[in-house]
């Protein structure tokens, strides 16, 4: 990722692999589930695969055999989306490894990809496989087909599920295709079009990440570069350490560090909204990772005494950091 932009920034072109949704970002089929969301539901925007349950065994097979109706029927309508084509030879003119995961039935995504002139790719996967997105399981194989580490693959959807998928498995989320959705603020990177995104491909330039996108918003991107080259210790014998932590994490600090002994006290423990108790005595690193490292993937905390010790005041820190940062 450095080689392409500087941390902590980031750009899907740095991505060892790609997990690209069906419908919506390689093909169009205009599905509309309309009617079947009335029928069964009383029109309630509910996951029709994940509600079926809620039905009695007749109903369920009905819905199931409409819902393939309805996607097959679209899949023999197919065209594919603006700039998929060139999506795809991106992808293969860099040697980026590639996988579907779609919630579509396998035949019609095999009949949409012959209707779009589309080569599906090895590693396909459609609700005939279980789980399904945005269960992370489903992304978790499809980066294990590819070679890939997990952390290293980025999603590409245009709906909620991709997105929820993505933050779950712990993989950046692109989304493509749609504008105005409340539901929007969980991708890491936005693009109008299959097309932009290509073009993006084709030229990147360093984009914040999700978990930082508010600070920027509040305190600009030079803030997010002078702190993320910061390096500080963490008052291992404070009892809100964990706050301490965590505020430094949300405020862009890119290194905390961490005396090599320190354990977890009970003390801690007691002012954590986190901790339970069999992590008492623990290594302060351990918790620390476990903690923070799935918001905040890209932080690096190590072991050390060889900074500036950070307030053991969480309220503090913001002032703290500002006054470091204004004198750089």
């Amino acid at each position: 990722m450095t080689s392409i932009v500087p941390l902590p920034f980031w750009h899907p072109a740095a991505a060892k692999g790609f997990v690209l949704d069906w419908d919506g970002v390689l093909a169009d089929t205009r599905l509309d589930f309309h009617k079947i969301r009335n029928k069964y539901f009383n029109g309630r925007l509910v996951p029709l695969l994940e509600s079926s349950y809620l039905l009695e065994e007749k109903k369920r097979e009905e819905l199931e055999r409409e819902l393939l109706e309805v996607e097959m029927e679209g899949a023999k309508r197919a065209t594919p989306v603006a700039g998929a084509h060139e999506l795809i030879d991106w992808l293969e003119e860099n040697h980026v490894p590639w996988a579907v995961v779609s919630r579509n039935c396998s035949a019609s995504v095999q009949e949409a990809a012959l209707r779009c002139g589309i080569k599906l790719p090895k590693h396909v996967f459609t609700r005939d496989e279980k789980p399904i997105k945005p269960d992370p399981r489903v992304l978790w194989a499809a980066a294990e087909r590819l070679g890939v580490p997990y952390k290293e693959c980025v999603v590409v959807g245009d709906f909620l599920y991709d997105l929820q998928g993505a933050r779950r498995a712990k993989m950046r989320a692109i989304l493509v295709e749609r504008k105005g959705e409340t539901w929007a603020h969980w991708a890491d990177a936005e693009f109008e079009s299959v097309k932009s995104l290509v073009e993006a491909l084709r030229k990147p330039t360093p984009l914040v990440p999700w978990e930082y996108r508010k600070l920027v918003k509040q305190k600009g991107e030079r803030w997010l570069r002078r702190a993320w080259q910061m390096t500080l210790s963490l008052p291992v014998e404070a009892p809100k350490v964990f706050d301490v932590a965590y505020e430094a994490a949300k405020l862009g600090v890119g290194c905390l560090v961490v005396k090599e002994n320190a354990q977890i006290s009970l003390e801690q423990w007691a002012y954590s909204r986190l901790l339970t108790l069999n992590w008492v005595e623990k290594p302060l690193l351990e918790g620390l990772n476990f903690f923070l490292k799935e918001k905040f993937p890209q932080l690096n905390i190590r072991h050390g005494d060889d900074a500036v010790t950070l307030p053991s005041d969480p309220e503090d820190m913001e002032p703290f950091l500002e006054e470091k940062i204004l004198r750089c």
